[in-house]
């Protein structure tokens, strides 16, 4: 919950009032879902929340029917101070980065090596894709959130790192090394 949490007292700062629809869309553009864990279905359930604790604050409920169709957040003062607290942790602390890739690794002996190999070459295509449409979204962001671009830089370098240890497994496979 603070992942999320801190990307939408984000935005806040960035832009408010603002619609949770138009918090997933930011996020969206930010590209988010390429180095986040981020369900944009809970960006509604985790404003409720943060209403509920004060961080943030809703406004211009508008009204359809007698039913509130769209509220508008601000960030309140606390929440300003809880942003400030999760971004500072999110910079200190060093978590394990979680993906069940690694927990597949643990098993590869239980692949064939065909099927390991062909399971291998299937992530490489999949990072390549990731690879080129992030080469396409970098320069935009570049020119407009600099600082979201780096992010994405990141997480280009992450996927050269990986589709460069893909290489090498397959010619351990090859090479009948593994599994």
């Amino acid at each position: 919950m603070s992942s999320i949490r801190l990307l939408i007292l984000g935005v806040l700062l960035h832009k408010q009032p603002i619609h949770g629809y138009d918090i997933r869309r930011e996020l969206e553009q930010w590209g988010a879902d390429k180095w986040a864990t981020i369900g944009y279905g809970s960006i509604y359930s985790a404003l409720g929340k943060m209403a509920e604790e004060e961080l943030v604050e809703a406004i211009n409920a508008e009204a359809d029917d007698g039913h509130v169709s769209r509220t508008e957040y601000i960030i309140t003062e606390r929440g300003r101070a809880e942003f400030e607290r999760l971004l500072r942790q999110f910079w200190w602390e060093l978590k394990p980065t979680i993906d069940p890739f690694q927990i597949a690794l643990t098993f590869m002996d239980k692949l064939s090596p065909v099927e390991l190999r062909d399971a291998l070459r299937h992530r490489a295509d999949q990072l390549c894709t990731s690879r080129a449409t992030l080469q396409h979204i970098i320069p935009q962001q570049h020119n407009h959130l600099r600082h979201i671009a780096e992010g994405m830089r990141l997480v280009q370098a992450h996927i050269e790192t990986e589709l460069r240890w893909i290489d090498e497994i397959l010619y351990k496979i090859e090479q009948g090394e593994l599994p």
